[in-house]
């Protein structure tokens, strides 16, 4: 009887101290950049059938960004899921978002074949340029409205 109990307690306090440790973790990450209480500016996708999308730029120089795909009723798909902070800097009117090692393809998300030149243009595979002075973004093919 006594052999189970402290069997029991040792699988507890194994498993906690495995969680607490995966916590510290998440945590250590989310304090590499703290997110502003001001915005500058942000963009909100508008109602439709394929994201929710979000970009909130704040004084400080960060950004968050949050997108979330809508599978069609017919499909097996999962949604996509991102939320992504990161930092910018200020070039007049353009902001240059940079996503520290992303897990998706920026290309992908800011697809120049729903945006002109003048809406923004990926860099590279960590930073994209985006005008501010745009009333409305296209992300994903999604039309975001500044807000």
């Amino acid at each position: 009887m006594w052999k189970n109990i402290i069997l029991i307690g040792l699988i507890v306090a194994l498993s906690s101290c495995g969680a607490k440790k995966k916590g510290v973790e998440a945590s250590n990450e989310s304090k590499e950049i703290v997110l502003g209480r001001s915005e500058v500016v942000s963009y909100k996708s508008l109602g439709n059938g394929v994201a929710s999308i979000s970009l909130q730029l704040f004084k400080n120089n960060t950004f968050k960004f949050d997108f979330k795909s809508i599978p069609q009723p017919e499909s097996t798909e999962k949604p996509v899921i991102i939320s992504k902070k990161g930092t910018y800097t200020a070039d007049g009117n353009w902001k240059i978002l940079n996503f520290k090692n992303p897990r998706f393809s920026l290309a992908a998300i800011f697809d120049k074949t729903y945006a002109g030149a003048a809406d923004f243009k990926v860099i590279d595979e960590e930073n994209v340029k985006i005008n501010t002075s745009k009333n409305t973004l296209s992300i994903w093919g999604v039309v975001c409205e500044k807000q």
